[in-house]
């Protein structure tokens, strides 16, 4: 069934010649995530050239008047607007909410929820013009997990150091980033309840300790990841291990790279391997992918034996004009292939927006599968809304 889902998608893809497509960041000839971020793999803070890259050619323009040129709207899009700052400092901020209601139509099933999935506070440092020396902070405003807080997940949130680290650029190709930060491991979906973060332990709190070294070549890049586990951590639950990852170009705008990772504590191991594209069909149109393996080993029980499992995720957005833009999606899961442990999938379809600038709105439609070899469930569906301000 779901490679009849694969297909059909590809299919609808591939016919859409008609749109103008949503130019996602590898359509407008930047593979690299460090262009617009200060971590070289994306997330975390923007800086100044993503920041004027989202206002001039991300964003809509609907609010500017058609006289206003593309050069004024991205000087309009620090922090403090075109007020220019310090070179040496630059602050940031991020909220991110979520409304979504489970079986809409339903009399008995449906439920309803708003969660604020982010509030974060950037300050970061520079030591030099040229930011070759950098120090990164943010603060986040959330409800611990259990590993930090040993017990249930609290109830009411509090700030804590979410990420901090170094950054160093040794050269032109290479870069040292040591401190807190996300781990490096497949593509990092903005998404931390998508199968490809959920399933493998690399969901909302993956930040860790440690150290990056990450070469980029102008059509390859390569990582190296050791982390000894979160600051906030109880000392069983830091995960302690290492990572690689890299991407190839190749063509213009056809990456290709694998990804493995392997780390364990006193009671979980872990080893996650992963193969991911990107590409970008035509002026606009973008795909991504991931698909994996992971074994999950319990390693509290001298019995336990490994868990072996696999997921898959295929994205796409395409633009109806800027702004605004078609996002869709499917997901596959099974935790255990050798049983005959259920099969999950996932199909999704709604829209992605930037109507202002520093906003972004998401709304979907989820339809939910899970079935095994004796019998199937009846479908379940969900609403999602977003919204995002990126200040």
């Amino acid at each position: 069934m779901m490679l009849r889902w694969v297909l059909c998608y590809l299919l609808f893809l591939l016919s859409c010649d008609w749109a103008l497509a949503y130019p996602a960041f590898i359509s407008y000839g930047y593979s690299s995530c460090i262009t617009c971020h200060y971590n070289g793999h994306g997330g975390g803070a923007l800086n100044d050239y993503g920041r004027a890259l989202f206002a001039s050619e991300i964003t809509a323009r609907d609010i500017f008047s058609a006289n206003i040129e593309e050069d004024e709207i991205a000087a309009g899009s620090g922090f403090l607007g075109k007020t220019e700052l310090p070179w040496w400092v630059r602050p940031g901020a991020k909220y991110r909410g979520l409304w979504f209601q489970n079986s809409p139509g339903s009399e008995t099933a449906k439920t309803e929820r708003f969660f604020n999935m982010q509030a974060d506070i950037n300050l970061n440092f520079f030591f030099d013009k040229k930011q070759k020396y950098a120090l990164i902070t943010t603060a986040g405003y959330s409800t611990y997990p259990r590993r930090f807080s040993g017990s249930t997940e609290l109830k009411t949130p509090f700030w804590f150091a979410k990420e901090y680290y170094v950054r160093y650029q040794i050269n032109k190709t290479f870069w040292l980033y040591v401190g807190q930060l996300e781990r490096v491991f497949g593509l990092r979906q903005i998404d931390h309840t998508a199968v490809s973060r959920q399933l493998i332990g690399m969901t909302q709190f993956n930040q860790s300790q440690g150290f990056v070294l990450h070469w980029i070549y102008p059509t390859w890049d390569f990582a190296v990841n050791a982390f000894f586990g979160n600051g906030d951590e109880l000392p069983e639950f830091k995960q302690k291990g290492v990572s690689v990852s890299g991407e190839y170009e190749i063509f213009e705008k056809f990456k290709v790279g694998g990804s493995a990772l392997v780390s364990k504590n006193e009671t979980l191991g872990w080893k996650n391997l992963a193969i991911h594209s990107r590409i970008a069909v035509g002026k606009g149109t973008s795909l991504q992918t991931e698909f994996g393996l992971f074994e999950k080993t319990s390693l509290g029980s001298v019995s336990a034996t490994p868990v072996t499992g696999t997921y898959g995720i295929i994205e796409n957005w395409m633009s109806l004009r800027r702004g605004y833009n078609i996002l869709s999606q499917i997901q596959y899961a099974k935790s255990d292939i050798k049983t005959a442990d259920a099969e999950r999938s996932s199909f999704g379809f709604g829209a992605l927006m930037y109507p202002l600038p520093k906003t972004e709105i998401r709304m979907m439609a989820i339809n939910g599968k899970t079935y095994n070899e004796q019998s199937a469930t009846q479908d379940s569906w969900q609403l999602q809304s977003q919204l995002h301000l990126s200040w």
